[in-house]
């Protein structure tokens, strides 16, 4: 008879307490998944496809569609292994501690902390155009140093809030989060009531045929738009601090990922009633421009506002997020034992929260330096790295194959549902994702390959420090 699946024995360490519930868990699915994407990405996509607005629609409710059925999958995975550090819990248990370990080291030096960092910069950004958009001046000479500053203090403001415990996270996540909700359903119905039936026509919402020029088109539109759904499968990381974890985060992941999917349908909506296709291309944030048509006294400056408030939800949850993984590493690595202590008050990964914000700090710092172009610097490292972020995010996909195949008989209080089907839809979906990126950007992942590569060596400097314990008793191997 099966056992069931149980937390790992850490001994000396602590686990951390579970305090928030399942709204918590579905305000941090969707308020880490909404952040600028439906704001920016939208312009992209119209720009690329064109004038065909009944396929712009399509895509975003397939990319939808899409990460739900990954969703799926990953609410089987934190079922069964309901510990803190989500993908790489379930990346160690599938395919051993060494590339488990590849994934918080990407984690840390660049994908996480690079997203803290843009997520802080362009919300320092907002902040600014926001006080534009009131009538405030702002001396050209400072504004540099006044971004920089803006972006560190809401790092250090939020970071603050997540040291002071998972509970004050939480509930600045649960407020921001139904603050941009409740922002995109009054964006999605304010066409509706504002213009009476004054609409955009729709000329050509369809392709008369599909040819190899659109084909690419439809790819780079994809990558967009996936880049806007990024984020809802890191709920999973707090499974030791969410109540009953076995049943509120598979509720979280799936009805956070369709309630993200009929917001940014109604968005896309909305954006294309009021504003033509050529209009949405031309624009840097189409939400600005509706609101200046139907909005005229104070709509932009309230779109910036509800983007400022946007992307401090989106960096709150990275930084409630991301020091969990490099706390659940630091169990099973003697080589990072400094991060296995949660404060004795607060209960919260501190060490690990201090050490996160601290480097995106330093991404920020640097992020003139030595540039030869207008890109940031933490923009530049993350699309480095994205190619091989992309590598992990579809192993943690594939662990359910795999765990089916080598725990046959494991206790799984979810079963992912359409399984093989719809986790082969994902992988699929991802597998021509990344091909896509490679071919597209071949020097930027070559570079997220030989960062893995970094990784790797760096594992096997330090490994020999490491006690190897065992992450459970189904004979997971201590060391690699």
């Amino acid at each position: 008879m099966a056992s069931p699946p149980t937390a790992p024995d850490h001994g000396r360490f602590q686990r951390l307490t579970p305090v928030l519930g399942l709204f918590s868990a579905v305000t941090l699915v969707v308020g880490e998944v909404i952040g600028s994407g439906i704001f920016l990405k939208p312009a992209t996509v119209d720009r690329t496809i064109g004038g065909y607005v009944g396929l712009i629609l399509v895509l975003w409710v397939v990319c939808g569609l899409v990460n739900l059925c990954g969703a799926l999958a990953l609410a089987e995975l934190v079922a069964m292994f309901p510990q803190e550090g989500g993908t790489y819990v379930f990346l160690r248990e599938a395919y051993g501690r060494l590339w488990s370990f590849l994934w918080c080291w990407t984690e840390f030096w660049v994908i996480r902390t690079g997203a803290i960092a843009a997520l802080a910069a362009y919300g320092a950004i907002s902040l600014e155009q926001t006080a534009l958009a009131l009538g405030w001046s702002i001396d050209p000479m400072h504004l540099a140093l006044l971004r920089k500053g803006g972006a560190i203090g809401l790092i250090a403001i939020l970071g603050g809030v997540n040291v002071a415990g998972t509970l004050w996270g939480g509930r600045v996540q649960n407020v921001m989060t139904t603050i941009k909700v409740a922002f995109i359903l009054f964006l999605a119905l304010l066409p509706w009531l504002a213009l009476r039936g004054d609409t955009v026509a729709w000329e050509s919402p369809w392709p008369e045929r599909i040819d190899e020029s659109l084909l690419v088109r439809i790819g780079i539109a994809l990558a967009a738009i996936m880049w806007a759904y990024d984020g809802w499968g890191n709920v999973t990381v707090l499974a030791e601090e969410l109540r009953e974890p076995e049943r509120t985060i598979p509720r979280a992941l799936v009805g956070g990922v369709l309630l993200v999917t009929l917001l940014y349908l109604g968005a896309n909506v909305a954006y294309h009633l009021t504003l033509s296709v050529e209009q949405i291309g031309a624009s840097f944030i189409p939400a600005v421009e509706v609101a200046k048509r139907l909005l005229p006294r104070g709509g932009e400056a309230l779109v910036y506002s509800m983007l400022m408030v946007s992307l401090a939800g989106a960096l709150n949850g990275n930084i409630l997020v991301g020091p969990r993984v490099v706390f659940a590493v630091s169990r099973d690595h003697q080589f990072l034992s400094f991060f296995n202590r949660l404060h004795p008050r607060t209960q919260a990964p501190v060490r690990a929260t201090v050490a996160m914000c601290s480097w995106a700090i330093v991404l920020i710092l640097l992020a003139d330096v030595g540039s030869q172009s207008d890109e940031p610097l933490f923009d530049r490292l993350t699309n480095y790295c994205i190619f091989g972020g992309s590598i992990f995010y579809l192993s943690a996909v594939l662990a359910v194959f795999v765990l089916r195949v080598r725990r046959p008989n494991a206790v799984r209080p979810y079963r992912a549902w359409g399984y093989p089907v719809l986790p082969a839809v994902f992988i699929t979906f991802y597998l021509v994702f990344i091909v896509n990126l490679f071919v597209s950007r071949p020097r930027e992942s070559s570079f997220g390959l030989l960062f893995i590569l970094a990784g790797l060596i760096a594992y096997l400097m330090l490994a020999e420090k490491s006690a190897g314990i065992k992450s459970d008793g189904q004979g997971t191997s201590e060391r690699l």
